[in-house]
């Protein structure tokens, strides 16, 4: 049976030694969720916010970081968990959508509600609102790539800034947890109004630490190798997060591109020929490292 064949391998992953060394390689580029303390903290603090009901300003916070932090994969893991929450999400991404739609626009979407025409002429949809919030028991909604709706121009700012105050307000009482580089946390927080009603969390890059090692160690281990990766040498974490640049998406594309060169190259676990020569394993694999001194407007 393949769980006794690697015992290194989490159960949830051994399902893949019995595909083709094709399928297995290519099952290396998944996507999945490691918990690590700095996430889980902000996530715990997030449920915690959405349980405080009898407050005239619903309590607030702002997820600020670098792009390639790990931003997205938070409000990916909120996702699933908001599926088999008591007290609901609502979820909103600021992209360039097809329809051009506004931060109210896209909101209205995501309530179920939809861009009619009472909507589009300015109407009155606050009872449909609170309406679909109560029916639905919607405590709080995530904001993905806030940045996007606060550096607009000046009239659009205003109008997104006014729209964050009235999400909070008695008037709906949704927690927003909005999610943007750090440029956004600036902006949002010059209103003095929102500058109270709004924690600001800053994540970090990771450092060469327990934390970090913990979560290397904790992705390689869903990773379908079949040899075990050192975790015992200091060395390769360090190149590892050298490489990386403390990124987490930087991290977690290493991770994946080492382990397909692993299985290509019949290695079967990641070593330091994999990491020195991460660029073009990288670039075989169409990845890219991002670079420390990205936009800071990029995601």
């Amino acid at each position: 049976m393949s769980e006794t064949l690697y015992p290194h391998v989490h159960q949830a992953v051994q399902h893949h030694f019995e595909l083709s060394d094709e399928n297995r390689m290519i099952s290396c580029s998944d996507d999945f969720w490691v918990p690590h303390p700095a996430a889980e903290r902000v996530i715990s603090q997030i449920h915690f916010s959405m349980k405080m009901k009898n407050r005239i300003v619903a309590p607030c916070m702002i997820v600020a970081a670098a792009g390639g932090a790990g931003k997205s994969a938070m409000v990916n893991q909120l996702k699933e968990r908001n599926l088999y929450a008591d007290d609901k999400l609502i979820f909103v991404t600021m992209h360039q959508t097809p329809n051009n739609y506004s931060l109210r626009d896209l909101i209205l979407v995501a309530m179920g509600l939809g861009v009619g025409k009472l909507a589009r002429q300015g109407g009155n949809l606050t009872p449909q609102l609170q309406s679909r919030i109560k029916s639905q028991n919607i405590r709080g909604i995530v904001i993905d790539e806030v940045h996007d709706a606060l550096t607009l121009t000046a009239a659009q700012q205003s109008v997104n800034l006014s729209l964050l105050k009235n999400l909070s307000s008695d008037i709906y009482g949704l927690s927003v947890f909005a999610f943007g580089v750090e440029d956004a946390a600036e902006v949002l927080r010059r209103d003095q109004q929102l500058e109270r009603r709004y924690a600001v969390k800053h994540l970090a890059s990771w450092e060469n630490g327990a934390e970090f090692r913990s979560f290397v160690a904790s992705y390689i281990h869903r990773l379908p190798l079949k040899k075990a990766t050192n975790f015992k040498d200091q060395n390769l974490y360090l190149k590892i997060m050298d490489k990386g640049l403390g990124l987490t998406d930087n991290i977690v594309k290493i991770l994946q591109s080492a382990a397909m060169a692993a299985v290509i190259d019949g290695s079967e676990h990641i070593t330091h020929s994999h990491i020195d020569n991460i660029e073009s394993i990288m670039e075989d694999f169409s990845f890219a490292l991002r670079a420390e001194d990205a936009d800071a407007t990029a995601k």
